[in-house]
């Protein structure tokens, strides 16, 4: 591809978000600025935070919102009947993120945490305001999850990628409510009347900050909600890639695509719920029991059934007939 042509598509990229959503589409540019600015603080300032880079959080945050505007706009072109929502979704989507981002920065620029962090009044502030953020957020998302399951879209397989990964996002958000709540030792300390400096924390079963995988810092000795929270956000990136993919099979027929969407669909899904299910159980990704082992063995079969029961449907025109 030539430069030329490349430029034309990017510009031809850009004036569609614009269409869709300028809030949005600025917020987008600004998250993968601010991918690039701290992922130089990396390697530029030396500082540690609860055993990682200060700047660690901060760049996954951006990387991760840049991807999750990209896709939303994504998701707007199939609700262009609906653009007073779509309009106000995105001023609020881009608000949102932005009022999230700025604290989580502002607080990495501090050497101080940004999550569960109420050492001062200032910090305990910043928390909050950051819940509230990520709540109009996530009520939005559930907005757009509803009205997408109203939409009506031609192609079968794609419409149950866009449904199915919007609703496993609104669900693998909600999960970040669990790492919200004081954790055992915190609430037996504020009922001491003792001076409690966090409210809340990643893992389960033992204090954040311990041994955990390289980068991304999950634990490996106890239950982390992080996996299961990063899995579902991104169900909204995987499975509409999915879909496009299997749409270059050209051997595939629909009903086949759509088994493979849907059955990919459970299957991830319950992926998530199940290692939700290992952290609030204090199971680390590395140590599965019997019981985290069944509940994957029952959402292998029900995403088999669901593939089975798909490809035994008629297909929609004989149905209707």
């Amino acid at each position: 591809m030539s430069a030329s042509t490349s430029a034309s598509s990017m510009r031809s990229l850009w004036n569609r978000a614009w269409t869709l959503s300028p809030p949005l589409a600025i917020a987008t540019v600004l998250m993968v600025l601010g991918a690039v600015l701290t992922t130089l603080g990396l390697f530029l300032d030396p500082r540690q935070l609860v055993g990682e880079p200060i700047w660690l959080k901060p760049t996954k945050f951006y990387v991760s919102l840049a991807a999750y505007n990209a896709t939303v706009l994504y998701f707007f072109s199939f609700l262009s009947e609906k653009r007073r929502l779509v309009r106000i979704s995105g001023n609020i989507l881009a608000a949102a993120g932005a009022l999230e981002m700025v604290a989580i920065t502002l607080q990495a620029a501090r050497g101080v945490r940004s999550h569960f962090n109420i050492a001062s009044p200032f910090d305990a502030a910043i928390f909050s305001t950051m819940g509230i953020a990520i709540t109009v957020l996530w009520v939005t998302m559930i907005v757009l999850a509803v009205a997408l399951l109203r939409s009506r879209l031609a192609d079968r397989p794609l419409a149950a990628a866009l449904r199915i990964g919007f609703i496993a996002a609104v669900i693998g958000m909600g999960l970040g409510y669990f790492m919200t709540n004081p954790n055992a030792a915190q609430l037996e300390a504020m009922r001491a009347g003792q001076r409690v400096v966090e409210a809340g924390s990643h893992t389960f079963g033992a204090p954040d900050g311990g041994p955990g995988l390289p980068l991304v810092g999950w634990s490996t000795q106890a239950g982390d909600m992080r996996p299961a929270h990063f899995l579902g956000l991104h169900a909204m990136q995987v499975l509409p890639i999915l879909a496009a993919l299997l749409a270059r099979r050209r051997h595939l027929s629909e009903a086949q695509r759509l088994a493979s969407v849907r059955a990919t669909g459970i299957a991830y899904t319950g992926v998530m719920l199940v290692l939700a299910m290992q952290a609030l159980r204090g199971q680390s990704l590395i140590q599965w029991d019997a019981v985290g082992l069944w509940a994957l063995a029952l959402v292998v079969m029900a995403a088999l059934g669901t593939a089975a029961a798909t490809l035994r449907r008629p297909p929609v025109s004989a149905a209707v007939a």
